[in-house]
This record gives C-alpha cells, structure tokens and sequence, in this order.
C-alpha cells in the first residue's frame, strides 16, 4: 500500500504523480503491523443486555444556545468531536470558551501553543478558566498517564496533528500515529464517560487533514464557515452519531471571543430602505431560515458578448434565470452585463433563491426601487413557471415574524396567513407584471 505524505490518497501501487490531489513524488510505502494470532492470548468478554444499559446520563448544557443547537442541545458525555478548518478561524478558541459556557471540569492538551500562549489568548477573550486546567504535551503516553489522576467532564487535544505515540516508529501526523491515537482517546471517552474534542486541520483542497478513518473513528465532524473580512461564523455538521446533521451555529466574532448570533434573520440585509437591483429572499441553512439579500447590476456591454458574473451562487443558475426572462419576458438582457451577488458572502446552493435573482435584475433593468418589506421565494424552471419549493410554510412563517408585509410564492395550496400577505403567480411573466407597476 502506498499513502499520498499531502493528501492521504491511498494507491495500490506506486506512481510518479497523486491521482487524487496530481502532486509529485508523494506517494510513500505503508506498511500495517500484523498480528500474530498463534501467539496471542485472547479475553471472553461479557454480553449485556440491550435493555439493562444505561441511557439516561448526566449531559453538559452549555451557556451558548448556538452550541447547544448543533451539539443535539448539549455535549454528550462520551463523544468524540473532530472540530476542523483552516487556520486562523477561531477553532481554538471556540474550546478555550468552553470554560466561560459550562461549569464542568475541562483539560486542556496542548501539543502547539504553551501555557503562556493559551493564558495570554484567555486573558484576552475574558476567559475566566475557573475550571480549565491546561497540559504542554505532545506525547499520548504521558497525556493518558496523566489523566488518571487529573480528570474532567471535557477533553481538549490541541491539535491531533502534533499527537505522537512512542508505541509507533512513524512521525507525527502519520496514518499509523494519528489512527493509534485517535483510538486511545475513543477508548478513553468510552470508558470514562468524558467529551473529548479533537481539533483537526485541513489540506490545500479543504478537506480534513489526515486519514480518511480519523473521520469514521469519530462521533462527531464540525467544521467553521467562514469570510476573512467578515465577523460571521458559521459552525457546520459534517457527521453526527447522536442527532440529524440538519443544524448549524452561527457566532459573531468580536473582542470578548465567539458571541451567540441572536437575530440571524436580519443579519445578512444591508439596509432596510427600497433599493434598486436588491430584492429579498429566505433560505433554509439546513433547518433553520434565514433571510438573505440579492444583489444584481445590469449594465450595457461594449463589447460583443455579455459578461455574465455571480458571487456565492452558481454561474449557471445566472445565465438560466437571464435566459428565462429574455425567452418569456419583456426584460432583454442580450447587450447588457449582468453581474449577481449575495450579501455578507452567504453562499447559497439551494434553488429556491431564482425569484429572488431574477427580482433584482428586473428592478436594475428598469431602473425600478424594490421595497423591503417584500419576500420573494422559489425556483424557476425552463418552461418559464415557477415550481414549489420544499419547507414553503416555515419559510413564510419566518417572514411573518419579522416585519414583511408581502411574500410572492408559486401558485400552490397554503393556509391563510393573518399579517401577511401572499401573492401566488404562475410564471415569471407575472412577477415582471407585478414589480413593474
């Protein structure tokens, strides 16, 4: 077996060149230790019955409710969390502010910043750490050893990349190191009933670091979302033994540290007066709606062929939705750019945004002021209609809760709604028809 030392890919044989991540002279021999069975001497172990175990255990609530929200409302005793993304977002200090958010015990394993470091940082978010003990440690055997006489309702490893086993003749951050010590600390957590948060990295091709087993050994993958000039942070599911992955956090990133995001919905509009080429919608972030704002400028050309350009939405949703209204509508876009954008970098893969997209097109087009009391939802489709979309009630529901007056939404059955008003069109010709007037 030989093993990418960049990406992990794994290849039967030998070659030149990475077939997964195309680098050179990377793939290294890999050889697994084996097992004399003859000579090893095996334990019976005791079965238990499925309806004598336990299930009731103590869990931590945490202070912060967007925490709580994807950690299926509070941290499970034994779990295993892999928490991971690039540097320099905050993944450290989204577990030193555990401190601040439970009143458990919490060990803090750090194999890269010394205890300075890590008290200078709490010193600067206002981390009171009255129950974080901290270890400068690199070497699993000592950390385990240790932790017989020091334990805590929360394990912190900091990170897994620089864990080493003297049990292994590899380096650091090898696959036969970090998959002996990811299952010393499962182990661990099983046996004791502690969390253990992992803290993990990613490659060049923003996947997680490392063997493709850390992923399968864990309970649990989070992952941070994020824009480098923005203040935003999103706290993502990526796997989950104990509930849907159907959750995300949302942090605001300030002085003090990662602060829970209380009003999402209105966080992602810029402004609240009627504006030109900017139209509102709601998307469903897994399960939780919020309100996203589009941006679009429609310019004439100088050149032969329209430039057609979107930010955090696909390119190819663009030229539909531009080709949709020129086929079917009065809105001729063929020697205009057109340029599509969505506010504070959301990136949105759903297609329940179109009537959105093509609202503030029509209104940079026509030079025509949206209000933003208005909500507009689904998808488009070639035929010209506009198609159903799924979670169509929450969605609306969450419009009604804040101060929208108006949704439009395809023509469908829906309950009748009492401070809000919902305008059903059949096709895109309708919505021309309707914020033209």
């Amino acid at each position: 077996m030989y093993v990418c030392s960049d990406c992990w890919n794994e290849s039967i044989k030998w070659q030149g060149q990475c077939s997964f991540c195309k680098q050179w002279n990377t793939l290294k021999e890999f050889k697994e230790t084996k097992v004399d069975w003859k000579s090893t001497t095996w334990m019976v172990k005791d079965l238990q019955k499925l309806k004598n175990v336990k299930t009731n255990l103590d869990r931590i609530k945490t202070a912060s409710e967007e925490l709580n929200n994807v950690l299926w409302g509070w941290i499970v005793p034994w779990s295993v969390v892999l928490l991971s993304w690039e540097p320099g977002i905050w993944k450290s200090t989204l577990t030193l502010q555990l401190s601040n958010w439970i009143k458990e015990d919490i060990i803090y394993i750090s194999g890269e910043e010394t205890p300075y470091q890590i008290s200078d940082r709490a010193n600067r978010l206002w981390i009171k750490a009255e129950h974080l003990s901290i270890l400068w440690e690199s070497c699993i055997e000592d950390i385990l050893e240790t932790l017989k006489k020091n334990t805590g309702k929360v394990l912190i490893i900091d990170s897994i990349s620089v864990m080493h086993s003297n049990n292994i003749s590899w380096t650091s951050w090898s696959i036969s190191q970090v998959r002996y010590i990811t299952e010393l600390l499962v182990a661990y957590a099983k046996t004791t009933d502690t969390a253990v948060f992992i803290i993990g990295h990613i490659n060049k091709d923003w996947a997680l670091a490392g063997p493709k087993t850390l992923e399968h050994m864990v309970d649990t993958v989070l992952f941070f979302e994020w824009e480098k000039y923005d203040n935003i942070r999103i706290l993502r599911w990526l796997k989950n033994r104990f509930w849907a992955t159907s959750e995300i956090a949302i942090f605001n990133m300030w002085e003090k540290g990662l602060v829970d995001l209380k009003n999402p919905g209105l966080e992602f509009i810029s402004s609240n007066e009627p504006t030109i080429w900017s139209s509102l919608s709601i998307t469903i972030e897994w399960t939780r709606p919020i309100i996203i704002e589009t941006e679009s400028l429609t310019t004439y050309t100088k050149f032969g062929y329209p430039k057609r350009s979107a930010r955090w939405v696909n390119t190819s949703k663009l030229d539909l939705i531009v080709a949709v209204l020129w086929k079917y509508t009065s809105v001729k876009l063929e020697s205009y750019d057109v340029y599509t954008n969505i506010t504070r970098w959301l990136k949105v893969e759903e297609p329940w945004i179109d009537l959105s997209i093509a609202a503030s097109i029509i209104s940079s087009k026509n030079n025509k002021p949206l209000p933003k009391d208005i909500i507009f939802i689904w998808e488009i489709s070639l035929t010209w209609t506009i198609k159903k979309p799924i979670h169509l009630e929450k969605r609306v529901k969450e419009a009604e809760k804040m101060w929208f007056k108006k949704v439009y939404i395809p023509e469908c059955d829906i309950k009748t709604w009492k401070n809000i008003e919902i305008v059903k069109i059949k096709n895109i010709a309708e919505l021309v028809k309707n914020i033209s007037v």
